[in-house]
């Protein structure tokens, strides 16, 4: 019991040491038990990645449950609640039972510890090669998460037991039925849909000349092509596209489902184009939201950031409409100040632990993206 406390705060040691490590984080992550750590946790996500794609999740629980991976014990948490549709009231209450799904740690740099950008200091994982500045190895997704749950509040949650966790598939919070009153019949319940937008998509399966870092062919590959289509695959990219060299790229199935908007999304009230704005009109709370951020200026990008740490869920909030969010904070620390040309005012990598950390306890599965 002693190591699963340990390594539970795993997370908690980053945050406690980020605010000096960041002046060497290279130096850090290359440290003996941080080094180590990082094999653990990118072995371990690379190996819950590399499920064939054979396998998909069309329902719920479609993986049996499985033994604790002693892995994960280097992992993070998100914690769940369970509600119930009241349809007397016409709201979601509170019912027993709750939950917990595994995500990657705030560590390190916030990136896979074995790309090449500490050059020399970078780490090395043995049989791979060294990532070209996008690898995503880090990320873990939901679908490729381990979870648990229970539905009585008096059935306490082992979280080392044998047999209560699911290696992959869909936990009970991805989406829910959307209910609608209707006077004449009652309640009837439709199903959600599943959403991406991308802003700074670029290309689908090409960015720039390298086809690793298109991040249109990965959330297919990684969302879509698993047993979940998305409904709506909503490309955002403010630089000049050619739209039949993009709309070739694009899978017969995405035909019709994917939107391409060649235009700039802001944040000005009033704006038909903004950011927030459009979120609300096109998400519902039932829905599964993937949102990806990732423009390259983080003078568009903060005030979208401001917005979702400050708004309130409950009253409307769009924080309350995304399950997940890949994001790269553009921040001013060595070695990133170089590639992203020094960003100023917007600080640096130990307000990036705190932002994500805010993001997850707001309930949304943020990751750093590459």
């Amino acid at each position: 019991m002693g190591l699963l406390r340990l390594r539970i705060e795993y997370e908690s040691s980053w945050f406690d040491q980020i605010e000096t490590a960041q002046n060497h984080i290279c130096d850090t992550v290359a440290l003996p038990e941080h080094e180590n750590a990082s094999k653990i946790i990118v072995t371990r996500t690379l190996d819950l990645m590399s499920l064939p794609i054979s396998y998909e999740w069309k329902t719920f629980d479609t993986f049996n449950t499985t033994a604790f991976n002693e892995s994960d014990i280097f992992m993070s948490r998100m914690h769940y609640n369970r509600t119930c549709y009241d349809s007397k009231t016409e709201t979601f209450n509170l019912a027993p039972g709750r939950g917990i799904q595994l995500i990657e740690p705030l560590w390190g740099m916030l990136r896979d510890p074995f790309d090449h950008w500490c050059q020399h200091k970078s780490l090395h994982m043995p049989g791979q090669a060294k990532a070209d500045g996008q690898s995503k190895a880090h990320i873990m997704p939901q679908g490729y998460a381990p979870y648990t749950y229970t539905l009585s509040d008096s059935e306490p949650l082992k979280v080392e037991s044998q047999e209560q966790w699911r290696s992959h598939g869909l936990p009970p919070w991805h989406s829910s039925l959307r209910p609608s009153s209707d006077p004449r019949i009652g309640t009837t319940f439709t199903p959600p849909h599943n959403i991406h937008l991308d802003l700074g998509s670029s290309y689908f399966n090409i960015w720039g000349d390298d086809k690793g870092a298109a991040s249109g062919q990965w959330f297919y590959n990684t969302y879509h092509a698993r047993g979940q289509p998305f409904d709506r695959f909503i490309a955002v990219e403010v630089e000049t596209l050619n739209d039949t060299k993009a709309f070739r790229q694009i899978p017969d199935d995405l035909v019709g489902v994917y939107t391409l908007m060649n235009v700039g999304l802001t944040m000005d009230k009033g704006d038909k184009l903004n950011t927030v704005d459009m979120i609300k009109r096109v998400v519902k709370p039932e829905d599964f939201f993937v949102f990806k951020l990732d423009i390259d200026s983080a003078p568009i990008e903060e005030p979208i950031l401001e917005n979702l740490l400050a708004d309130n869920p409950d009253e409307g909030g769009a924080s309350g409409l995304i399950d997940e969010l890949m994001f790269e904070h553009h921040v001013n620390y060595a070695p990133m100040n170089a590639p992203w040309e020094n960003p100023q005012g917007v600080g640096d990598l130990h307000r990036s632990y705190n932002v994500f950390r805010d993001l997850r306890r707001k309930g949304i599965r943020a990751h750093s993206w590459p």
